[in-house]
């Protein structure tokens, strides 16, 4: 059952009776108060809570139309039926009027029961109206709150049927030095102060040839003049013809962050500015030290051999110094090849003379000679000679990577692989040895070459990258769009030949 407490607003306690009788007919349990006067019903309202008031429409001291004015006194909003023997139609109209839900006959009751449902239905269905706007009413207010002290700018702005600042928070004048009130006042503002250079992408957006997708980066005049960056997260707002018609979002002043970001953009163009000028250095030492080592120190030693030579026709037949002699004359060939080996070593003539994939077959010739590790070159038709820097970085990133295998790796074979495809050279060197555990590399004395190769293929634009696996080997990958260095290689010829 469901409890019904009530208010009867009657002079007749059977009347009352007859009432609750029907309704709990009706399913109801029923609580009911009865009261006659004014005072009555306004200290029933005050001291409890009532589903229901059910009123005769004339008592001797009372009537519907003032127990209305209680209840409208009261503030409370409770569904006032009412019950009468003798009622006319403008009576009832001006009662409804006046705030009754509805009426009926005493001689007519079968209808109180669908009343009372009806009733009570509306009620909940007010009640639950005003509790869903003030619960949106609270919303609101936090939002406000929120948005007018929030130092993002929160704004919706409409586009059609004209241009329109619906809404901006007070945060707008910290940020471009204008308060809402001046944007509301003057729609094109906000299009006014936006950087010239960024106008037409902005007018691109706001005319829907560009999607409002991820954040978009504009600059702005404060009314000071300084130059302002911001971030906006925007959201577009279409109507039902999939017309752009306002769109609302969230923005950020990032100037310091920009400032920043150019601030380390130019400390990395320094510090690969340096990087490179460092390289060159090296190479160029290493080239003076490799023509010295060859002219100087090899013409040298060769001249020794030759005054060893002509000095052991000038000595007689003793055996002692004939061998003493000749060991000095080994001593100088090992020497001089020493020395050859190590001019290679430091700029290989062929790298300069026949190009890359000379110079690289002979460094794993050499490499397979000096350290029984089978060695696989393979080139896949790729011929073409590229610019200085690149074939120079790409033969000290193989080199590394054979010395570095020749060190660690433990391996019985390696190969090493350069193709061409979709306008990317890659080169490969693998082999198959202990490989290691790469999330566990740290730079170290150990590992200042691989971060010397890494540095020299980012400065070419290109890739680097360690496979490796523990028992499983190592691979170096590098990538770089070699095209674009060919074509600086043939431009450098064609001027050459003029």
């Amino acid at each position: 059952m469901i409890l019904l407490k009530l208010i009867i607003v009657e002079d007749s306690e059977d009347d009352a009776l007859l009432l609750s009788l029907e309704l709990k007919r009706g399913g109801y349990q029923v609580e009911y108060l009865r009261v006659e006067t004014s005072e009555e019903l306004r200290t029933a309202l005050k001291n409890d809570q009532w589903d229901l008031i059910i009123s005769d429409h004339v008592l001797p001291d009372f009537s519907a139309p003032e127990a209305l004015n209680v209840l409208k006194e009261s503030g409370l909003d409770l569904p006032f039926i009412i019950v009468s023997s003798i009622i006319d139609q403008d009576i009832a109209v001006a009662a409804m009027k006046a705030g009754a839900h509805d009426y009926i006959m005493k001689d007519n009751l079968a209808r109180l029961i669908p009343l009372v449902e009806r009733a009570l239905y509306n009620s909940n269905v007010k009640a639950e109206g005003k509790k869903a706007l003030e619960k949106l009413r609270k919303s609101e207010a936090r939002f406000r709150h929120i948005a007018e002290h929030a130092r993002d700018i929160i704004f919706r702005i409409r586009l059609y049927p004209d241009l329109q600042a619906e809404y901006i928070t007070p945060s707008v004048a910290d940020f471009i030095g204008y308060t809402p009130e001046e944007i509301y006042n003057n729609p094109n503002l906000g299009f006014e102060v936006i950087y010239s250079e960024d106008k037409d992408m902005f007018t691109k957006y706001m005319s829907g040839e560009i999607s409002f997708e991820g954040p978009i980066r504009t600059r702005w005049f404060h009314k000071n003049g300084n130059i302002i960056c911001s971030e906006q997260n925007i959201v577009p707002v279409y109507d039902e013809q999939n017309r752009l018609v306002a769109f609302e979002g969230i923005a950020r002043d990032i100037t310091e962050q920009v400032n920043y970001e150019q601030k380390l953009k130019n400390s990395h163009a320094r510090i690969e500015a340096l990087s490179k000028r460092i390289l060159e250095a090296i190479e160029e030492e290493r080239a003076r030290l490799a023509r010295e080592l060859h002219d100087e120190l090899g013409q040298a030693l060769t001249a020794v051999k030759l005054d060893l030579q002509l000095l052991n026709e000038f000595i007689p037949g003793d055996e002692k110094s004939e061998r003493h002699l000749k060991q000095s004359i080994d001593l100088i060939d090992f020497t001089i090849n020493l020395v050859r080996r190590l001019s290679v070593s430091l700029r290989p003539p062929a790298l300069d003379d026949m190009g890359l994939l000379p110079a690289i077959k002979n460094m794993v010739n050499g490499f397979e000679n000096r350290t029984g590790i089978k060695t696989i070159l393979s080139t896949n038709s790729f011929t073409e000679r590229l610019a200085q820097q690149v074939e120079t970085a790409l033969y000290r990133c193989v080199q590394e990577s054979l010395t570095n295998i020749a060190r660690h790796s433990n391996a019985s074979s390696a190969e090493v692989d350069i193709s061409k495809k979709n306008g990317i050279l890659k080169v490969t060197v693998s082999d198959d040895g202990v490989g290691f555990e790469t999330d566990k590399m740290v730079v170290s004395s150990e590992h200042i070459g691989l971060t010397g190769m890494k540095e020299r293929i980012k400065l070419l634009n290109g890739k680097f990258k360690i496979d490796s696996v523990p028992s499983e080997g190592t691979t170096i990958n590098i990538e770089i769009p070699w095209q674009s260095w060919l074509k600086e290689v043939k431009t450098d010829e064609s001027t050459a030949c003029r």
